[in-house]
Formats: structure tokens, sequence, C-alpha cells
């Protein structure tokens, strides 16, 4: 039975019976260097994005935003590496990686955040659980300058890193 798709919502995923059958994670979506995709998009295991992106992603799995990758978009994840430029919310129930190349602008929820030094985030932290993903602060609320290294905090922060 193929799903009703409302325009601009695209699905993304391989299902087989081996998949099924098995349990393992092998299917892989990619967005490749030079396209654009306005809407929607829904992702199921890996996922490797590249090009533009405008609108909303939801991805079941580990989510990599390529180096020159252009995103503005409302962004929910299991877990997401970002090497390229992201404007909008993010919610992961697993880590955040913000690369050195990366550059980020708006609010982060996550139980675990990883910044490398030279990477930009403007924006809000949220540490959160994984079982309590609802975009409201947690435990604590986080404040980072990564190009300055600098980290504040106003409780306890379960996961977080500036990395060198």
């Amino acid at each position: 039975m193929k799903p009703n798709l409302e325009e601009g919502v695209i699905i993304v995923g391989i299902k087989s019976n081996a998949v099924q059958t098995t349990g393992k994670n092998n299917g892989v979506t990619i967005l490749s260097s030079g396209s654009y995709f306005q809407g929607k998009l829904y992702c199921k295991h890996s996922s490797r994005i590249a090009g533009r992106v405008e609108g909303q992603i939801i991805s079941e799995g580990l989510l990599i935003i390529e180096e020159g990758t252009q995103i503005n978009a409302d962004i929910k994840t299991d877990e997401v590496v970002i090497q390229g430029v992201v404007k909008g919310e993010l919610q992961a129930t697993g880590r955040v990686d913000l690369t050195k190349t990366s550059r980020f602008e708006g609010d982060i929820t996550t139980p675990t955040l990883v910044i490398q030094e030279g990477a930009k985030f403007n924006g809000r932290c949220f540490m959160s659980t994984n079982e309590n993903l609802t975009g409201k602060e947690d435990k604590a609320f986080t404040s980072i300058d990564a190009k300055a290294g600098a980290k504040t905090s106003t409780t306890e922060s379960p996961n977080i890193a500036v990395v060198k």
C-alpha cells in the first residue's frame, strides 16, 4: 500500500525482507551535492545530505550534513553530524556533533553536544534526556561560545564537550 503523500513531502528509505528479518540497519539515504529540496523530508536509517534543503527533516538514524550544505529547516533526528550550515531548530534523541566547518544558528535540544574548535554556534542549547525530548529545558541551560572555547551553565550539564 502506497502512502498518501501531500505536495512537498517525500519519504526516503529502504525496506526489504532482509532488513525486516535480520533487523540490520543497512539502508542509506543520500541527497547529493547540487540538489535542492523544499518541504518535509523523512529519512530512515543512515542519511547523508548535501546541496540545499528548506522545510523540515525527520530522520530515524544517523544524519550527516556535509560541508557546503545549506539547510534552512527544523530537524528531528536520532543523531547528527553537522559539517555544513544549518538554520533552524534541532531536536536529537542522541548525540549532536558540530564539526570545525559547521555553522549552526538556532536552538538545539539534545542529551549530548560536541562542538569542535572552529565551529560556529549561535543559539541556545537545552540538555535533555532521551525520554524527555519536549523542546523545553530539562536539567541545564547551556550557553556556548565555541570560537572562544567558553562554557557557562546554570546547573550541572550531563554531556557537553568543547573539542579543540
